[in-house]
């Protein structure tokens, strides 16, 4: 009983710290510049005639990852199944809200620079990873993770939320030439390597349920 409860959580952070494994990895291939034609190919295969349509939608879409738009978001949520369910349930999602924004942050101070897309506005701010896609992961993943499991909504709602947002995030900084393809694919290794640990984490928190028949001879016993 006690190894099955340790093996989920296990699991979750394993996951995480294999997406932190390949993010560092990716990173250490940008920092090398052994990404460029891989970046140029994928960019070459953007449209280049925006519609306003598609451009406004794009533009729309790219508060999703600001920090100032997820936290409350976030907090919402945490807020939320704090209220039904307890700390157990919105403390994660309020954690990895703050750890992602933080993440961003730092690496945005301490990362070596690269040069963006043409298309991005500020040349001089860095491009690797992705802040959009970092936080965007990060939030929706563990949100829907935990409301699933605390059965506050229906997991056939919240996963492909949880997926369509950090992808529409992400790709509309690629369709706007904002980021490249693997400073995208960066932020989502990194959000999802804090998804997994605060899962994990969450499921360790999480009281055991004692079994069918251990809750019988309970009740056989009074």
């Amino acid at each position: 009983m006690k190894r099955n409860r340790i093996a989920l959580p296990l699991a979750l952070i394993g996951a995480g710290v294999g997406a932190g494994v390949g993010f560092a990895l990716l990173a250490r291939k940008v920092n090398a510049r052994e990404t460029r034609h891989f970046d140029a190919r994928a960019r070459q295969r953007v449209p280049k005639r925006r519609r306003p349509v598609t451009r406004a939608l794009a533009t729309a879409i790219g508060p999703l990852g600001k920090w100032w738009l997820q936290m409350p978001l976030a907090a919402v949520a945490a807020g939320s199944a704090w209220r039904v369910r307890g700390l157990r349930a919105g403390a994660p999602i309020a954690a990895v809200s703050a750890a992602a924004a933080s993440l961003a942050w730092v690496l945005e101070k301490s990362m070596r620079p690269r040069k963006p897309p043409p298309g991005r506005h500020d040349p001089s701010e860095p491009a690797f990873p992705s802040g959009h896609a970092l936080q965007t992961s990060a939030v929706a993943l563990t949100t829907a993770y935990v409301l699933t499991r605390e059965g506050m909504a229906p997991g056939v709602a919240t996963v492909p939320l949880a997926v369509a947002l950090p992808l529409a995030s992400g790709m509309a900084k690629i369709y706007g030439d904002g980021h490249w393809l693997t400073d995208v694919l960066g932020g989502y290794l990194l959000g999802t390597a804090l998804a997994a640990s605060a899962a994990g984490g969450y499921e360790l928190a999480r009281p055991r349920r004692s079994s069918p028949i251990a809750r019988a001879r309970a009740i056989l016993k009074r």
